[in-house]
């Protein structure tokens, strides 16, 4: 989950002047269609729900929400920010929940086929005490380390960013 509180990837996230803001709901003051869990479904199916908060501006940095159904009774939850044809997924801290490995994929293969982003980023704390099997796991899947000063992340030496490439050309040739 993006967590606007301390993430740089949120384009006005270390703004002073919106510090003090961060609870008001989007939409001026006057309008009163406002409402603070405003999201457009995106994509629905049987396994995967797909929406994004709105207003979405054209070319701003916005988020992104997956749910994917592993079960009757246990779904797999992803928030990610969509900017600049790539996407940023925080991987929360604690354990994942069991069906996350499903609904990375599921989110994977939907960035790739529906939302044709060229890259998807995983973030997570470099404190994290299961580092090492994350490194592992996200390696196995194809991710690979970005290297500090890669332009596409912004600079946060306390966290690791992973990239996974789409490669659109060879997803269009499928079509």
């Amino acid at each position: 989950m993006i967590n606007t509180q301390d993430s740089s990837i949120l384009p006005l996230s270390n703004c002073p002047q919106l510090q003090c803001c961060r609870h008001i709901v989007p939409g001026p003051l006057w309008w009163g269609g406002r409402d603070p869990s405003l999201s457009a479904l995106i994509y629905k199916d049987e396994k995967i729900t797909v929406s994004q908060d709105v207003p979405v501006h054209e070319g701003k940095p916005h988020i992104v929400h997956f749910q994917y159904k592993v079960t009757e009774v246990k779904t797999s939850s992803w928030d990610a920010v969509l900017s600049n044809q790539s996407l940023f997924v925080e991987i929360p801290d604690g354990l994942l929940a069991d069906g996350s490995k499903e609904g990375l994929s599921a989110l994977l293969e939907f960035a790739e086929e529906k939302m044709k982003v060229n890259y998807v980023f995983i973030c997570f704390r470099k404190s994290r005490e299961d580092r090492a099997p994350l490194l592992k796991t996200f390696s196995f899947l194809g991710f690979e380390i970005v290297r500090p000063g890669h332009p596409a992340v912004p600079a946060r030496p306390d966290v690791m960013f992973m990239v996974y490439p789409l490669d659109q050309s060879s997803s269009s040739d499928e079509e």
